[in-house]
């Protein structure tokens, strides 16, 4: 039996009226299956005249893509012999099949060469085949359709699943959750949405709408009408219909709700942070990630709520049965609700509809993944395939990614701060640091890098359109900023096992630090922070603004250090007296801050400030399989290149301890401390730094200068360079 007929099976076994019928119109359940095989039904639409196929093996309805709509959607489907089908969006089609009733239903577009009326079309409206009669049976009314039978290959089966990945098998189990659901289900779950707010009932106009578009907001209106999504109101309440234009070029119809939900009580539900899905990942080296499809719709409205959803429409008022988009607190309900449905499941991590899945093993991996798809098929929850990830290595999470190893910045995103032109005013300006500080917790000493730039920003509006008179230090901070993230660190999980330290330091403007834990002989990063002095702070004495880089550093950090014990690391010798001694000479503000620090930790070292550069510069280098600086520093004592070097007067070669008790050679000639790469090694960083963001010749031989050494370091990037392909 071919797995479409196993899906078809499986629904008549769930419906007895079902089965019955299916009974009564075949001679032989077996006899139409083998039929079946071979041959296929087609029927016609009366209105269009379209010929379409009917298939109970095809997952989704279709119909072919023509020039004027081949718009290329997200979304992807794929025939029996596994072959990718691209789609171009949505489109609503109302069919007159002659069976008395009409059937209006979303056809997804597609490269086909005949449209289809799969699974989801026959089960929406309950309708029959019968092959040996040629018909087409209405399960409700018993009228029926006569159409003509054509022998066809079974690879024109459309599936929404590619059956050549092995997680297949695991998705088969659950054959409704892969199969996009266009309309809300039957709700499974007792979840509502409440709109609690203070005030009058406020009400709008009807706003006038172009033809075309009125005639698109008609048609959507009618779809959502007939599948029970809106409903018709007399509501005092009324918001002005939207008409939010989506990827696809198709239009999503919502209510333009600012004015309620100005009136609606915050519902303070958290959101997670979007860098806590670090909290899964510690020894984790399988990933999968699952987007839930049209999730919004699965969770009901309220009774007494529903009223205050009203949309005005020049063709009436309707107010939603189900969450609708653009609704205060609809992120806060849905977020209450997926956390409900995972509950207990801690290798999980749910933001919104996004769904990541980490775990230790391909075995593990297996299982886990069977809890989830359980519990979201329990609940009536769908997912999109054609976005959703399984069973990887490395994986693109929320703007990350991530790796066995660590996390990082996007490539793509690196590429696009790189290829960012200088911002004209202050608008583009706070546009680029807000880009940039996505990604903030990767970049060393970020706020001293950005001090110029932020300076700009002093006493403007959110929307300041003065043009930026830029000068040449500001011009170069700009672009240093820019350089930051391919440089961004790759950062360590957390692993409450491994030793675990805070290293900080303070200059004139500014203060950072680095959180570390030892793994594999060295220290790795698992955040940075940094925060720019105020006027008042960047006054303190070097002993005061040493101390206060140490006590924000702990609060910022305060989450990963409670009930940790871990060593703080300055360059400032007399810090580390303080903690061991009596308070009373100490200034109030100073006393409050040792206080407060000590309630973490009172395990202060000092470090000498060349030493606390090397780390920090160390840390900068991110991960390169299977490479750490203690080989390197082994592979040094043997290297005949290195002692060659060591006799340039322009280079200043230093030996550095590293934590593992061995000695690294660096240069120290330049502002940056570079270390040396032996030969073994070289290959394997340039492509670990290329992949970050794949920059040209210039940039990467600039890239690898700023951070290592070794004689033909140009001439071996440039060659690389040019061989690696994206």
């Amino acid at each position: 039996m071919s797995t479409s007929l196993q899906l078809e099976s499986k629904t008549t076994r769930k419906s007895g009226k079902l089965k019955s019928a299916v009974s009564s119109a075949t001679n032989s359940a077996a006899e139409n299956e083998k039929e079946c095989r071979k041959f296929r039904l087609f029927v016609r639409d009366r209105r269009s005249n379209l010929r379409f196929l009917v298939d109970s093996g095809a997952d989704v309805s279709i119909i072919p893509a023509t020039s004027q709509n081949k718009k290329k959607a997200e979304y992807l489907l794929y025939a029996a012999n596994g072959t990718e089908i691209s789609t171009y969006g949505i489109k609503m089609l109302n069919l007159d099949l002659g069976v008395r009733r009409d059937f209006q239903f979303p056809f997804i577009i597609a490269d086909v060469t005949k449209g289809i009326l799969g699974a989801d079309f026959l089960h929406k409206y309950n309708l029959l085949v019968d092959i040996n009669k040629k018909k087409l049976i209405d399960g409700i009314t018993n009228l029926f359709v006569l159409g003509d039978i054509t022998a066809i290959s079974n690879d024109n089966v459309i599936s929404t699943l590619n059956k050549s990945i092995k997680i297949s098998n695991l998705l088969l189990k659950y054959p409704e959750i892969s199969r996009p659901n266009l309309v809300p289900k039957e709700i499974k779950h007792d979840v509502k949405h409440f709109i609690e707010t203070n005030g009058q009932p406020i009400h709008a106009k009807a706003r006038q709408l172009d033809p075309k578009r009125l005639a698109i907001a008609k048609e959507e209106f009618t779809f959502m009408l007939n599948n029970e999504i809106i409903r018709p109101s007399n509501s005092q309440w009324s918001s002005p219909l939207h008409l939010a234009t989506k990827k696809d070029g198709s239009y999503l119809p919502c209510g333009d709700y600012r004015q309620l939900n100005v009136q609606t009580i915050p519902d303070r539900y958290p959101i997670p942070r979007l860098e806590d899905f670090h909290q899964i990942l510690k020894e984790t080296k399988i990933f999968s990630k699952i987007d839930l499809f049209k999730a919004y719709f699965q969770i009901p409205i309220a009774e007494d709520h529903k009223c205050k959803t009203a949309i005005i429409t020049p063709f009436g008022l309707y107010e939603f049965n189900v969450m609708s988009f653009g609704l205060k607190n609809a992120p806060a309900t849905f977020q209450r609700f997926i956390h409900e449905v995972l509950r207990g499941l801690d290798f999980v991590f749910p933001y919104l509809d996004d769904i990541l899945i980490a775990s230790k093993s391909n075995q593990e991996h297996e299982i886990h993944l069977n809890l989830v798809l359980e519990r979201l098929n329990t609940f009536g929850l769908r997912i999109n395939i054609s976005k959703s990830v399984f069973a990887v290595e490395e994986i693109k999470f929320l703007g990350y990614l991530i790796t066995p190893q660590g996390s990082r910045p996007l490539p793509d995103k690196v590429q696009a701060i790189m290829n960012y032109k200088r911002p004209e005013n202050i608008q583009d300006l706070r546009t680029f640091l807000g880009i940039l500080n996505f990604y903030r917790r990767y970049l060393k000493d970020a706020a001293k890098n950005q001090a110029l730039l932020h300076e700009y920003l002093k006493s403007s509006k959110k929307k300041d359109k003065r043009n930026i008179q830029w000068t040449d230090e500001a011009e170069k901070q700009f672009e240093k900023c820019k350089n930051d993230l391919p440089n961004a660190t790759l950062l360590s999980f957390l692993n409450s096992e491994l030793p675990l330290s805070l290293f900080t330091d303070a200059s004139d403007t500014a203060i950072g630090a680095v959180l570390q834990q030892y793994e594999n002989s060295t220290w790795q990063p698992i955040a940075f922070y940094s925060k720019k002095l105020n006027d008042t702070q960047q006054n303190y004495s070097t002993y005061d603004r040493e101390l206060l880089g140490i006590y924000l550093s702990v609060k910022h950090f305060k989450h990963y250090l409670e009930g940790r014990a871990f060593t703080i690391y300055t360059d400032h010798k007399p810090l580390i007296f303080d903690f061991h001694q009596k308070l009373d000479k100490a200034a109030p503000r100073q006393a409050r801050q040792i206080n407060y620090i000590s309630q973490f930790s009172t395990d202060i070292k000092y470090i000498k400030g060349e030493n606390n550069i090397v780390a920090d510069t160390l840390s900068r280098v991110t991960e390169v399989s299977s490479i750490d600086y203690h080989q390197i520093a082994d592979a040094q004592t043997q290297d005949e290149e290195l002692k060659s070097l060591q006799t340039i007067t322009s280079l200043n070669l230093k030996e550095y301890h590293l934590p593992s008790g061995k000695y690294l050679w660096c240069d120290t000639s330049t502002s940056k401390i570079r270390s040396y790469i032996p030969q073994a090694f070289r290959k394997q960083i340039f492509l670990h730094i290329h992949g970050l963001s794949y920059p040209g010749i210039k940039s990467n031989i600039k890239l690898m200068n700023s951070k290592f050494i070794w004689p033909s370091i140009k001439k071996d990037v440039q060659l690389w360079t040019r061989t690696c392909i994206p």
